[in-house]
């Protein structure tokens, strides 16, 4: 496309009973040519159809009205005109907002770069270059040999007698066993080097050097390999939001017919940011967020999920926003929720049949899980 997005990419015209809506003129076009099948769908699930009645509204604007469908359920039911119901309203709203998306896309993708290959310039004596393949890399000492030379370093410093040697501290793993036996030849998938103290993971079977895991579960209780979280994660999410849930039994999603929809609505007041942040002190905007989920069996579990893990401060972070690039905001924390009701999963939307499937992982990665 080759015409700009307005900033004002739409508003409700008049008050909530209003069935004109004002559109950006690049949004319509859009609608009306590449994206027709989501108009011709929006048709099909609400009864109505979308058509321009002027152009030129204010700020590069066109009036669209909400018109009953001939046969549809709303003609047949007598309402040829009048006021749409704000839930129409809002569906289309959200639909237009998906094609703002997508243009924007399309209009200003970086272009991805070639990666280089490996290689290292060498300048041969006649001036003439040459590209060589990097020279392999040094073979590592295994954490075994590296304590054996530790252990060699330390003979002379070898207690007195009758002089208590210091204590040695011993890590605390929970959910860990300590194995026996030789373990020569099987290496650690931390350090890469041989087994020393062998440690298995009881939930899992993975093992590890005791001190490998020992360093790893301070940076975060979760295997290495496979990601399974020991004990019980808690997030640096603001401490002062809230999580509101509303049902709207007549609102089907895309992908789910024949069930309500389940609004999640996550509000944060203005803060300043803690030790446990990027920045302590530094101040940080309020939000509101709002996501949605099918009113479904599945949809209840996977909110039941959501809950958990909103009281463990895990659904949200502070960091520099994906979408604006704005700096020490409150940001998604790698749980993917639905924010649209259109558009699918490239506008965060439905339908989006494995999304369920999905967040539930992602879930089960920060050691939320039904059990």
């Amino acid at each position: 496309m080759g015409s700009q997005v307005s900033s004002v990419a739409m508003s409700v015209r008049a008050g909530q009973g209003s069935d004109e809506v004002l559109v950006s003129q690049a949004v319509w076009d859009y609608l009306a040519a590449a994206g027709r099948p989501w108009l011709l769908e929006f048709q099909d699930k609400q009864g109505l159809s979308a058509g321009i009645i002027r152009r030129g509204e204010r700020g590069g604007c066109c009036a669209v009205r909400l018109r009953p469908v001939e046969g549809g359920a709303r003609a047949g039911s007598g309402a040829t005109g009048g006021p749409v119901s704000p839930a129409t309203r809002k569906a289309f709203i959200d639909l237009c907002r998906c094609a703002r998306k997508e243009m924007s896309k399309q209009e200003g993708a970086p272009k991805r770069k070639r990666s280089l290959l490996p290689c290292v310039g060498v300048m041969e004596a006649d001036g003439e270059g040459s590209l060589l393949p990097p020279p392999p890399p040094q073979p590592r000492r295994s954490q075994r040999q590296q304590l054996r030379c530790s252990k060699s370093a330390d003979l002379g410093s070898v207690p007195a007698h009758g002089q208590e040697a210091p204590p040695c501290r011993e890590p605390e793993l929970g959910g860990v066993s300590v194995g026996e036996g030789d373990d020569v030849g099987i290496s650690c998938s931390i350090c890469m080097g041989e087994m020393v103290e062998r440690t298995t993971l009881d939930r899992c079977g993975h093992a590890f050097c005791r001190s490998c895991l020992d360093r790893a579960f301070q940076v975060k209780r979760a295997c290495p390999v496979c990601r399974l979280v020991y004990g019980q994660l808690i997030g640096n999410q603001p401490a002062n939001g809230s999580m509101m849930v509303e049902r709207d039994p007549d609102l089907e999603l895309s992908g789910h017919e024949g069930h309500g929809c389940i609004c999640i609505i996550y509000s944060f007041p203005p803060g300043v940011q803690a030790q446990e942040h990027p920045n302590p002190g530094v101040r940080y905007p309020g939000t509101d967020r709002v996501a949605y989920l099918p009113d479904n069996p599945e949809g209840n579990r996977v909110l039941g999920l959501l809950r958990r893990a909103f009281e463990q401060r895990l659904i949200f972070t502070i960091g520099t926003s994906m979408t604006t690039g704005m700096h020490n905001v409150i940001t998604w924390n790698d749980i993917h929720h639905k924010t649209s009701i259109w558009g699918g999963p490239r506008c965060f939307g439905y339908p989006d049949p494995t999304y369920l499937v999905r967040v539930t992982e992602e879930l089960r990665e920060k050691g939320i899980t039904a059990d």
